[in-house]
């Protein structure tokens, strides 16, 4: 039996997420999250054992991926090249209208773990807020901002205007290093009391961003972008941190309320004020790993094989 790490990408929008669910331990929706068509998808090249995908980052529904990552051990019949999985996969997804692309896939050994063997995961988070100055005269509401429709499901459109960037921008850097996320975790019914709570976030940056494509009403907004990098995060803790940036950066939150809630980190020490930004403007932009973890002897599957991404 072999084991092969997949390195996909995918549209989060008619996703229930990427993880499998269950209901009494039976499968639900198995056309509805990616790890459920992963396999499907597997099976379709009649391997001898059922294949059962291991992802590396469990995502939200809504969230999309840029470029993360799997594995899986299996076994063919006959010897299928890397170049083969590739093409059958994609190959599937296209044929069935799935919003998921295999980027890459290279055989790893078995004592790999796509979840476990992570290094650095980087997650991005894409939201634009009203340019006061594009629309003198339109009120600012939801509803009534000309919100790009290539931008639909792909960033978060904050319907306020005043937004002060390097408040937020200062906001970024009390997110950096070892602490106790507490306040910035969601809580999932199924998630124990006693998870720990501490992380290391490596990277936290704000800084300008792009729309998709320049069009009239793209202008009538500024783009932003945050940038989180770590090893794990808790979950919802990179859309409770943007939310909380953009509370700073049009006022609601101070930089003295954001140190209250890292020195109280409490389930209940959120901060209202602050809003937990939606699942559509997150993008899991990569998962890095050692290469020396990834590494197998010479055999002929790797002769296929093309460059990590």
């Amino acid at each position: 039996m072999k084991r092969y790490l997949i390195y996909f990408s995918y549209l989060g929008t008619r996703f229930r997420g990427s993880q499998k669910q269950f209901n009494k331990g039976i499968p639900v929706c198995p056309t509805e999250t990616v790890q459920s068509l992963l396999e499907h998808g597997l099976a379709q090249l009649r391997p001898i054992n059922q294949p059962v995908v291991y992802p590396a980052s469990r995502t939200d529904q809504g969230v999309h991926a840029l470029c993360t990552a799997a594995h899986v051990d299996i076994v063919f019949y006959n010897d299928l090249t890397i170049y083969g999985i590739m093409k059958s996969l994609n190959s599937f997804f296209h044929r069935h209208d799935f919003d998921i692309r295999v980027l890459n896939v290279r055989e790893v050994p078995n004592t790999f773990s796509a979840r476990y063997s992570v290094l650095r995961k980087r997650y991005l988070y894409r939201f634009a807020v009203a340019n006061s100055l594009a629309l003198p005269e339109l009120p600012i509401k939801k509803h009534v901002l000309p919100i790009p429709i290539m931008e639909k499901d792909r960033c978060y459109f904050v319907p306020r205007t005043g937004f002060n960037e390097d408040a937020a921008s200062e906001a970024a850097a009390l997110f950096v290093g070892t602490k106790d996320f507490r306040a910035f975790m969601g809580r999932p019914s199924h998630q124990p009391d006693d998870v720990r709570t501490e992380r290391i976030v490596e990277s936290c940056e704000l800084r300008k961003g792009k729309p998709l494509l320049s069009t009239p009403e793209s202008s009538c907004f500024h783009f932003y972008e945050v940038s989180c990098s770590g090893k794990s995060f808790l979950y919802r803790q990179v859309r409770r941190t943007v939310g909380a940036l953009i509370a700073v950066g049009l006022g609601r939150l101070s930089i003295s309320d954001l140190h209250q809630m890292f020195e109280n980190p409490t389930n209940d020490s959120w901060n209202s004020r602050a809003v937990v930004v939606p699942g559509y403007g997150l993008y899991l932009a990569s998962v890095e790993y050692k290469e020396e973890d990834l590494f197998v002897e010479m055999n002929s599957y790797q002769e296929d094989s093309i460059s990590v991404p």
